[in-house]
């Protein structure tokens, strides 16, 4: 089991671009901590609708694949209180990782100059 093509707004693009840089890490990574954040901050299904732009970025198929998955997958199931199948589940997943991207970027803007992000990410 693995994550499907998701196609990621141009906002949701420059934000995780500006999140790897900052943590030095690849994109892929970045989208994992995106979708944990979004799941942590979340009191329910993302109601939110997040514009796509015209310069959306797909998000590869097996980025979240096997026991990564079946975690993400169990988790957004306890967090919308919904069976899912496998559109949804990518609709919710897509919506939980354009959520965290939206708040680890105002994690970055109000950090002070002496915090280290990874630390404010937690």
């Amino acid at each position: 089991m693995a994550n499907r093509r998701m196609s990621l707004s141009q906002r949701g693009k420059e934000i995780l671009d500006k999140i790897a840089e900052t943590l030095e890490i690849d994109r892929p990574m970045a989208v994992k901590i995106a979708l944990a954040k979004g799941i942590s901050i979340s009191t329910g299904p993302v109601l939110e609708v997040y514009d796509g732009g015209q310069d959306k970025w797909t998000i590869p198929d097996n980025i979240i694949k096997d026991k990564e998955f079946l975690l993400f997958k169990h988790l957004i199931i306890n967090e919308v209180n919904l069976a899912l199948d496998e559109p949804d589940l990518n609709k919710h997943m897509l919506a939980f990782i354009e959520k965290g991207l939206r708040r680890l970027n105002d994690d970055l803007k109000n950090k002070t100059s002496m915090e280290d992000f990874r630390l404010t990410i937690l």
